[in-house]
């Protein structure tokens, strides 16, 4: 069967199939690539596992864990192990203790739509933020327009040679 006799969506399905591709690829680069915020105010929302009164870790929102602390319900600050995750309703909460950065934990909350990760430290009974970084399904758009521009570099490619 010669190409002028296949439909037009038997045509144009390779490259659907390979936009669909790109646009996979393109979303992890630009995750990867995203910056980590350098401000040092706690964002309103960000949740970090704290110890809570019963010795399991649990969630907290940052504008909650003094009241937590001063009502006893919240024991330690830093969670008993290094890493883990936790499911809080419609979020998972994920953390780790990395070693040798300038940062003690490092905490990301994620939904299906988002993510927000923060990098804070522990100076004594006080919280720090090091760093912040925040994305969500916008960044999907932005990769299908890379994924659209790079198919179409690819068929003007294959026209032209």
């Amino acid at each position: 069967m010669s190409n002028n006799d296949q439909s037009f969506v038997a045509r144009l399905f390779p490259a659907l199939m390979l936009f669909c591709l790109l646009t996979g690829v393109w979303s992890f680069a630009i995750i990867q690539a995203w910056p980590w915020d350098k401000d040092t105010n706690w964002k309103p929302g960000v949740r970090l596992p704290v110890m809570c009164a019963n010795g399991e870790v649990c969630s907290k929102e940052y504008s909650l864990i003094a009241k937590g602390v001063e009502e006893k319900q919240i024991t330690a600050l830093k969670p008993n192990e290094a890493n883990g995750e936790l499911n809080d309703g419609e979020v998972w909460l994920r953390w780790s203790s990395p070693s040798g950065k300038a940062w003690d934990m490092e905490a990301s909350m994620s939904s299906w739509y988002f993510e927000t990760a923060v990098r804070y430290s522990l100076k004594g009974d006080k919280l720090e933020v090091v760093q912040y970084r925040h994305y969500d399904a916008t960044i999907f758009f932005y990769a299908m327009i890379a994924a659209f521009l790079t198919t179409v570099g690819i068929y003007l490619r294959r026209l032209r040679g």
